[in-house]
């Protein structure tokens, strides 16, 4: 009987050290100091977060479609699946790339940071997150005051002025 406790006891040490966390994909985040957060990159750093966002937009781009798609057919079920996954993939990819002020400043991404935020707030009126919708606007007209002639990519496949688009966001987000 002792024997077999022990065993049982070893079985379940060694189970338990191989347990992993709730979310193992968390061991690899990692909080960006101030200085990170604020201090510009250049050279292949900058040409690496300008792919990173560029994928990312695009993404972005066909994620949108694909949720239009599923609105279209009126598919209920498929609408909230993919609404579930959506919301994890902004929490999860696209809020840590777009936490860094500097980006908002910099002149060779502050379009393309501009861009990917306003597709942020569109598919946050997509999923009825008026709430988020405010607060990403709010953020954004934060960002960019007195830069409101920027030219952005918004809506989708158009060039518009980023005080326009946030202007049509603001309007929209009640319709849905």
């Amino acid at each position: 009987m002792l024997r077999r406790l022990r065993a049982l006891a070893l079985v379940a040490a060694a189970l338990a050290g191989c347990a992993s966390a709730p979310d193992p994909l968390r061991v690899f985040e990692g909080d960006e100091t101030v200085e990170e957060q604020t201090t510009p990159l250049g050279g292949a750093a900058l040409a690496q977060r300008r792919r990173e966002m560029e994928r990312a937009y695009r993404d972005m781009v066909q994620q949108r479609a694909t949720l239009l798609q599923l609105r279209q057919r009126e598919d209920r079920n498929g609408s909230m699946l993919f609404g579930s996954f959506l919301q994890a993939y902004l929490a999860r990819h696209l809020a840590p790339l777009l936490r860094s002020e500097w980006q908002s400043r910099h002149p060779e991404l502050m379009a393309l940071d501009a861009s990917l935020r306003l597709i942020e707030a569109e598919m946050l009126v997509e999923l009825r997150d008026t709430g988020r919708v405010q607060s990403e606007l709010d953020e954004l007209a934060r960002r960019y005051t007195g830069r409101e002639s920027l030219l952005v990519d918004y809506p989708v496949g158009e060039q518009t002025p980023l005080g326009d688009a946030i202007e049509a966001l603001r309007r929209r987000k009640w319709r849905g």
